[in-house]
């Protein structure tokens, strides 16, 4: 009898716990930076947002341009996609501004959101 009311203690107990955990609407972001993405900020250029895995080097684009290109996860939600086009369309603009149309092939891709 005992242990029949300490478990239904316990579950009622547990019950609240549930209800608050589904109401917050608030989304905790934390970021780590490792490898090239922290190389690239250190050496403070701007870098075209790309997701999925790395198709080629871009060593050369990044010496010519001073523009260097990061590749996340292969996941994008609507937030990351929003701040990728933002930034990728900003970085195109400077670059056709400057050199022209040259850059684009020279890249050899399309970057995310042009």
């Amino acid at each position: 009898m005992k242990n029949c009311k300490l478990f239904l203690f316990l579950t009622i107990l547990s019950f609240p716990g549930f209800a608050l955990a589904q109401k917050s609407d608030e989304i905790k972001i934390h970021m780590i930076q490792k490898g090239k993405k922290t190389a690239l900020r250190q050496e403070n250029i701007p870098h075209f947002i790309q997701f999925g895995i790395m198709s080629k080097n871009h060593d050369d684009f990044k010496k010519k341009y001073h523009t260097g290109i990061t590749y996340q996860n292969c996941v994008i939600s609507s937030a990351i996609s929003k701040q990728a086009k933002e930034n990728n369309l900003a970085i195109a603009k400077v670059l056709t501004e400057k050199y022209g149309d040259a850059w684009k092939k020279d890249l050899g891709m399309i970057p995310y959101g042009l």
